[in-house]
């Protein structure tokens, strides 16, 4: 649970910090600024996509039109995924709050632990999601480089935040 939600924390910090990044070339405008601002957003696009696949992520030979389209999803997929990740957080500090004040009590951890499986029930359907949404983008060659990564590394279980 930690990984997952750790990954996509650190995804949701690289797309909120592009749009910073962004704002604050626009509020600073010098020669040359745009160039540096794309190649900033070029640059966090890249390590979204490497999060993604990699080991592999030089053998797809990604287009620049298949990261963009990648990215979006991805980021649109964190974004999404933020409020849940909260409310995870909160129901987790209910718990703690609970059981250090010694007034934990079975109905009260059902309760809670029903709606964190709710939330990782919808964090995990979201993902699958944004995957199949990967898969469709990759050409055929490409979708041959990722199920052999899979059927190679199964026993492993990496492939970058897709096999989380």
């Amino acid at each position: 649970m930690k990984a997952p939600k750790l990954l996509f924390l650190a995804l949701i910090i690289i797309a909120a910090s592009a749009g910073l990044a962004t704002a604050q070339a626009t509020i600073s405008v010098k020669p040359g600024s745009p160039r540096q601002a794309a190649n900033m957003a070029d640059e966090q696009d890249n390590e979204i996509i490497d999060e993604i696949f990699s080991p592999i992520t030089q053998r797809l030979n990604l287009t620049a039109s298949q990261k963009f389209r990648i990215t979006n999803i991805a980021t649109a997929t964190m974004l999404q995924a933020e409020p849940l990740f909260q409310q995870l957080d909160e129901l987790d500090d209910r718990l703690s709050e609970a059981a250090f004040g010694g007034r934990l009590q079975e109905s009260a951890i059902r309760d809670v632990s029903e709606k964190q499986a709710a939330l990782l029930s919808q964090i995990i359907s979201m993902k699958a999601r944004a995957k199949m949404s990967f898969y469709r983008i990759l050409t055929a060659e490409q979708r041959a480089v990722v199920v052999d990564q899979f059927r190679s590394h199964a026993a492993e279980g990496n492939l970058g935040s897709i096999s989380n």
